[in-house]
């Protein structure tokens, strides 16, 4: 079966169309097959199909159309290639579709293989891709039911997502010469979509390149016109800098000679103009950058499991020892994943396991220990195990196929604290020890080496950094704004939603704890990024706030009275508190919950951590704000910047929500909270400076960088040129740097290399990359803010950046292998060194 939604929805059985049912059975087909193999909430379903006014038997009729759709389905095969199975999977249905069969996954798969060869600058194979992923739409997606009515927001996603392959698509094209040929088809796109800067500069080049100069400026005063007088802006630096650049004439807009040499021969033709790819030359960028996405020195946790099969195995026979070894094999595998780690192989009955890798999360340590209690307790009847976990610094190889592997005295060490481990237990270093806050530790030492793990407790605020001995410094104007909306709040009996953003460990609870310690009504929730496998935790800390599990139903009763209403609530709230797989969204139970409580008395809502929590809390987030009562209620969410990257449009454009952003600490300010942390410690002058370079503003840094030097034995009061990082720093800049696409990342890498100061031209000279790409890698780093534009160079005029944090710019660095480091050191100070240049005064770094 095949299934196509680029267009009129239809479901194919060997080319013949498969009839579907009324309206909202094909609305529900088309919403699930928007979310195919993933879980849909029937919340979620049902809001897709009743924007507005849900009957009374909405539910009904949504399992009718369930229903309905399995017959269409399931006699189609379920077991045959490309066949689609409709599962009830708490907290709703599963979609499950082979991706080939779907046409909107094969435009998704063409799309980024064309952005692949975009970015490596295989412009007629682009084009050639892209035109193709194009070709498969057949009109607005799901265009029969657009015209009933239905505007999810699933539709403008794809439908801007086309917008951006169309862009692509034009892009590569341009680089091609075809500038005739897409004209036209610009000029139609744009009357469409007249506000897209990116296609009225393409237009605009387009133009320029037929000669039509006035036609090209003509579209820029267009686009500037409809901009500013029907949305006050003025267009976007790339448009502007499009039109001086042809006003200019300036020959970066002229195509490349061997490309222009052929377009040439080739107009006037009467056939289409065919580009041939100039033949390829021999470089050594690609054996570097290979070092670069291959090779990283990386902080990892590592795992090792020795299972010692026993009585388990029978007899011996190969047989039963293959089905034994193989049920440990799935342990570990579903444990380790289940964390976020990686199985790295197994010798025999020696299993490995990595966590960090390949991207470092501020809690692996966390992780890796706790997957190994668990793997322990589900393999205690199955086999005898031995467990070492060792924290350290490993060289990391990440292969572009293939399970990645890491090298270095760290796996020894693993290895050696699993062989002394006593049978059915977990022994650990003491950098995983210090390191693992959610893990219950044998009070001594082993009597070899390692400490030995006995249990975890929930994640649930047992590694939450302590935040009262943390002075509040220079958030005075976001605690005023927080306690005008909540004093709006209690006088206008409405609610109100903040959300709180800011980089880790920059105050954001902190700050949220200053307002919520003088309320009367507070209730806290805290996502986590793992131990809270239902993922309805933060909800649960929330109920639990308001009464312990024991007591809940009394405490409902007075809350709302006995009777109907107080028994659903309460068999509702019961199963946040102690929830099962099979637990189902119920939204207005839980909206009517938070609005009986803050009836009675104003009530906040603290949610914490909010961009771990999974997609139906968000959901339930958000519906509570479009539907919440007129009640005192204020809802305050933290989240890093990462929630809108999940979430672009998070409470954008509502009259009832705020979003604060928290900056750095200025440089007082930072000054002021490490005078209130190291109040009984006498620092040089040289050493305060130091520590507030480090620092940055953060007052999670400016918190453990005052513990490691209250501590008389760091070599750092007698060195105070170079602070060493903690490790709890290194941790928070390494999820951030592992968040970037890896090439991105690898544009950063050789950044760090470069110095304080960078410049399109001296990184790419660095890596040997193309200097096109490493422009737009750095404008990303800087839209990530991980860079800062500090201007232009006098003498080449492009623009230059410095670190935003000088901790990223060594971190970064330090992950480079020392040779590649080297090698790209060289080739920095080269490019410093060419005399057209002229930059006596600057060095690499």
């Amino acid at each position: 079966m095949r299934f196509h939604l680029l267009g009129s929805l239809e479901v194919l059985d060997d080319d013949m169309p498969v009839p579907l049912g009324g309206v909202k059975q094909r609305a529900a087909l088309g919403f699930l097959l928007l979310h195919a193999n993933r879980v849909v909430a029937t919340s979620k379903l049902l809001q897709a199909l009743w924007s507005r006014d849900v009957p009374p038997t909405a539910r009904k009729m949504l399992q009718n159309a369930v229903s309905g759709l399995r017959g269409v389905l399931t006699p189609h095969g379920s077991g045959s290639e490309g066949s689609a199975l409709l599962l009830t999977h708490a907290p709703g249905y599963l979609l499950r579709v082979d991706q080939n069969s779907l046409d909107l996954s094969r435009f998704q798969q063409l799309t980024e293989q064309g952005r692949g060869e975009l970015s490596s600058g295989d412009w007629p194979a682009a084009a050639k891709v892209l035109r193709k992923a194009l070709s498969l739409w057949r009109g607005p997606v799901l265009a029969d039911l657009a015209e009933t009515g239905i505007n999810w927001p699933e539709l403008t996603a794809i439908k801007d997502w086309r917008l951006a392959t169309q862009e692509d698509c034009f892009e590569a094209e341009l680089a091609c010469g075809r500038h005739y040929e897409i004209i036209g088809e610009l000029e139609s796109l744009i009357e469409v979509e007249p506000y897209r800067e990116r296609l009225n500069g393409q237009l605009m080049l387009a133009l320029y390149r037929c000669g039509r100069q006035v036609d090209a400026l003509s579209v820029y005063r267009r686009t500037r016109a409809a901009l500013v007088e029907e949305l006050g802006l003025e267009p976007g630096r790339e448009l502007q800098e499009m039109e001086r650049a042809i006003l200019d004439h300036a020959p970066v807009l002229d195509l490349p000679p061997s490309v222009q040499r052929r377009h040439l021969l080739a107009v006037g033709q009467s056939s289409p103009v065919v580009i041939t790819p100039p033949p390829a030359v021999e470089s050594p960028a690609p054996a570097v950058a290979m070092d670069v996405t291959t090779v990283e020195r990386k902080l990892v946790s590592v795992v090792m499991v020795s299972a010692q099969l026993g009585l388990a195995a029978g007899d011996g026979d190969p047989e039963d020892v293959d089905e034994v070894h193989q049920e440990v094999d799935s342990v570990v595998s579903a444990e380790v994943a289940r964390l976020g780690g990686v199985v790295g192989g197994n010798v025999g009955s020696v299993f490995l396991a990595l966590f960090g890798v390949p991207r470092t999360s501020e809690d692996d340590a966390d992780r890796a220990v706790r997957a190994a209690l668990a793997i322990r307790d589900r393999l205690s009847s199955v086999a005898d195990v031995q467990i070492g976990v060792a924290t350290g610094e490993s060289l990391v190889r990440l292969p572009a196929s293939g399970a990645p592997s890491a090298t270095g005295v760290l796996l020894d060490q693993c290895r050696q604290l699993m062989a002394l481990s006593p049978l059915g237990a977990v022994r650990a270093c003491s950098a995983t020890r210090d390191a693992a806050g959610s893990v219950t530790w044998a009070t001594d030492p082993a009597p070899t080496s390692g400490w030995q793990a006995v249990s975890c407790v929930s994640p649930r605020g047992a590694t939450r950094r302590s935040q009262a001995a943390v002075p509040f410094v220079e958030r005075e104007r976001e605690l005023s704004v927080l306690q005008g909306l909540l004093d709006e709040v209690r006088t206008r009996r409405r609610p109100h939603f903040v959300t709180v953003l800011g980089e880790a460990g920059v105050g954001k609870t902190r700050l949220v704890n200053e307002l919520t310690s003088s309320c009367s009504t507070a209730l806290r929730g805290t996502a986590t990024a793992f131990g809270d496998d239902h993922g309805y935790g933060l909800l649960s800390d929330v109920v639990r706030g308001f009464a312990s599990p024991e007591t809940l139903r009394a405490a409902v009763s007075s809350l709302v009275g006995v009777g109907e209403l107080a028994d659903h609530l309460t068999s509702s709230l019961t199963g946040l508190v102690e929830p099962s797989p099979d637990l189902s969204a119920d939204f207005p139970s839980w909206r009517r919950f938070l609005e009986e409580i803050a009836d009675s008395d104003p009530l906040v809502v603290f949610l914490e951590d909010l961009h771990w929590a999974n997609d139906v809390v968000l959901d339930f987030v958000e519906e509570l704000s479009e539907h919440a009562g007129s009640v005192p209620l204020l809802v305050i969410a933290t989240a890093r910047p990462e929630l809108l990257q999940r979430r672009p449009s998070w409470f954008g454009g509502k009259r009832n929500a705020t979003t604060i952003s928290l900056e750095p600490l200025s440089h007082n300010g930072t000054r002021s909270l490490l005078n209130s942390l190291l109040e009984t410690r006498e620092l040089s002058a040289d050493l305060w400076q130091a520590l507030v370079s480090c620092v940055g503003g953060n007052p999670l840094f400016a918190t453990e960088y005052a513990r490691m030097v209250a501590d008389p034995r760091m070599p750092c009061l007698h060195n105070e040129a170079s602070l060493p990082v903690p490790p709890s720093v290194r941790g928070v800049l390494t999820a951030q740097l592992d968040s970037l696409p890896f090439e991105v990342k690898a544009v950063l890498q050789d950044a760090a290399v470069v110095g304080d100061l960078v410049s399109p031209g001296a990184v790419a000279a660095t890596g040997q990359r193309d200097p096109g790409d490493v422009a737009k890698a750095l404008e990303l780093l800087e839209q990530r803010d991980f860079l800062r534009r500090q201007g232009r160079n006098s003498e080449t005029g492009e623009i230059e950046y410095g670190f935003r944090h000088l901790l990223v710019r060594d971190v970064v660095a330090e992950q480079l292998p020392r040779a590649l480091r080297a090698r790209k050191h060289e080739r920095a100070l080269a490019w410093f060194e060419e005399p057209a240049l002229d930059l006596i005064d600057r060095r690499a770094g």
